[in-house]
């Protein structure tokens, strides 16, 4: 895949919105040195300087809403757009979207324009680099990138996700596999459904007589439960907890698919800053992430 790095811009797709620290910033625009000049108020948020001394602002004046980056002056190194998107900024890689194209940005040589960007080819899918790689896809098909944007396995899966903990499922032609940062097969997952949960687990699936029933195995492929859940089940990352069902009653593991509040529940909804309403013997009452029972 060195045909994309032709161009000084590389291009990189990201799934999700990274948390921001938001803090005022004087209202300014954008000059033709790539300086912010004093305008007329408006609303600017702006997130903390990172390592290299970059944040990425956001501004909303008169309905008009703008993206980009800035450098601890206040200069803009990545202009502000109403067509940009920045959706990870790491180092001096911005990650951004624009159009119908996702584009992994350098900004440590000088000033980008968002005519620089609508000038280059972008991927049609990516996640952010994870344990020294990226994943990436074009036509449909997915591969890795290591830090030097080329592919080291030197193959496309129907299905990938992103690294962690130096793991990665995937799937080409046959089963899902669990693969290292070295593209070695750790194991293959010979189940009817696999589907990624936590960092550390996934959710593996057998169907049989039209029933469903899913446990879940470790980043080596070890199964970590029984195959005794039915129906989905739901990880929510903020509390660390996954929502399981057996025989009609629910409870929570944690991501590493331990029971914390075992399966005694009628009813269980997902947890809502820090606490889930759950019904026991027709009584309903709300639980903390651990299973002790607090106020609403």
């Amino acid at each position: 895949m060195k045909c994309y790095l032709t161009n000084p811009i590389v291009f990189l797709l990201l799934a999700m919105l990274l948390g921001c620290n938001q803090s005022p910033m004087p209202s300014k625009s954008h000059s033709s040195n790539g300086q912010l000049a004093m305008s007329e108020p408006k609303e600017v948020k702006v997130e903390q300087l990172n390592e290299a001394g970059l944040a990425i602002i956001r501004v909303r004046e008169n309905g008009d809403y703008k993206e980009g980056v800035v450098d601890a002056n206040g200069s803009e190194v990545l202009q502000l757009s109403s067509k940009l998107l920045v959706q990870d900024l790491s180092g001096s890689l911005a990650l951004v979207v624009t159009g119908n194209k996702f584009l992994f940005v350098p900004l440590d040589s000088g000033y980008v324009s968002q005519q620089d960007l609508d000038s280059v080819n972008g991927f049609q899918y990516a996640l952010p680099f994870q344990c020294g790689l990226a994943m990436v896809s074009v036509n449909d098909s997915r591969f890795y990138l290591d830090e030097k944007f080329e592919n080291p396995f030197g193959t496309t899966f129907q299905f990938a996700e992103s690294f962690h903990n130096d793991r990665a499922l995937v799937r080409a032609d046959g089963p899902y596999q669990i693969i290292n940062t070295k593209g070695e097969t750790v194991a293959e997952l010979n189940y009817d459904q696999v589907n990624p949960q936590t960092p550390w687990c996934w959710q593996v699936t057998d169907i049989e007589n039209g029933k469903y029933l899913s446990g879940f195995v470790g980043l080596n492929g070890e199964l970590l439960t029984e195959m005794i859940y039915e129906g989905p089940v739901y990880y929510q990352e903020d509390v660390q907890r996954i929502r399981v069902t057996v025989n009609d009653k629910h409870g929570f593991l944690d991501e590493q698919a331990r029971t914390v509040i075992p399966t005694i529940y009628e009813y269980a909804e997902i947890f809502d800053r820090g606490i889930a309403k759950v019904q026991l013997d027709g009584r309903t009452f709300f639980i903390d992430p651990n299973g002790k029972e607090v106020p609403e």
